[in-house]
């Protein structure tokens, strides 16, 4: 889809939308492609011109991390996403609580160097409740707001983890589902999840088709859900590109003013 024929829709579905409807409270979108990439024309302007519309966070990943210099391309997209109302989170890996945590602050020393951000996605978090691996993401957690509090922590662990993740607390929201839309058709929130805003739940799915991106989003309040995002791509990257039913995608959304 040309990023013309995008806005000419986001302009016809605004002028028409009610801001009292439906669904999830936002798009979280796992932005793993290159803003200059041939392959993806146009898809951070396509982000930016959907923050303009609904609620989006947008993960930050230049090479599995930050790399190792700045790079003009991502300071150009992300200023469009920014400042059309839209949210850049950077990616960490940290390989289940096993990467040295050196090397997890010098990532985020460096993203702070590179990028203006709004926080952090911490992914390959680990479940469980052992003191271990809840000292290890509570360090990333405090490193992180001692830069500034503003500074956003999303974990992302991919399942839902023990409720000390969110109570300790070690994340200010969680990626609760990551997956195939196969085993996302069985998904079931944990009962402690009740005790928290849905706005602290995010479920990504992926190899959906048109339909099934309709159905997740139709189920969110059942599934305790307040950010979502849904493609067709499937592994090894299903989040290299944008899916085709983007458009429709944003409708699903509540547009709110």
């Amino acid at each position: 889809m040309s990023i013309k024929r995008f806005i000419l829709l986001l302009t016809m579905y605004l002028s028409i939308a009610s801001s009292t409807l439906v669904y999830a409270a936002s798009l979280f979108v796992p932005a793993y492609f290159h803003p200059s990439d041939p392959q993806t024309p146009n898809h951070w302007s396509s982000l930016a011109a959907a923050a303009q519309i609904v609620h989006t966070t947008v993960i930050l990943n230049p090479n599995n991390g930050p790399g190792s210099n700045v790079d003009p391309s991502y300071v150009t997209a992300i200023d469009q996403v920014r400042g059309s109302g839209g949210k850049v989170i950077a990616y960490i890996h940290t390989n289940h609580g096993d990467r040295p945590l050196s090397d997890v602050a010098s990532d985020i020393d460096n993203y702070l160097a590179f990028y203006t951000i709004d926080g952090f996605y911490i992914d390959q978090m680990t479940a469980d409740d052992t003191d271990e691996d809840i000292r290890y993401y509570e360090t990333i957690y405090n490193y992180i707001k001692n830069k500034s509090s503003h500074y956003s922590v999303t974990g992302n662990p991919g399942v839902v983890p023990d409720e000390i993740y969110l109570s300790k607390p070690v994340a200010d929201n969680l990626v609760v589902f990551e997956g195939h839309i196969r085993s996302y058709i069985n998904f079931q929130p944990e009962a402690w999840q009740n005790n928290y805003p849905k706005d602290w739940f995010i479920h990504i799915v992926f190899n959906a088709t048109r339909l099934q991106m309709k159905q997740a989003f139709s189920e969110t309040d059942k599934n305790l859900v307040g950010h979502l995002y849904v493609t067709d791509d499937k592994l090894p990257n299903p989040y290299d590109s944008l899916p085709p039913y983007g458009d429709l995608e944003i409708e699903m959304v509540p547009v709110t003013n």
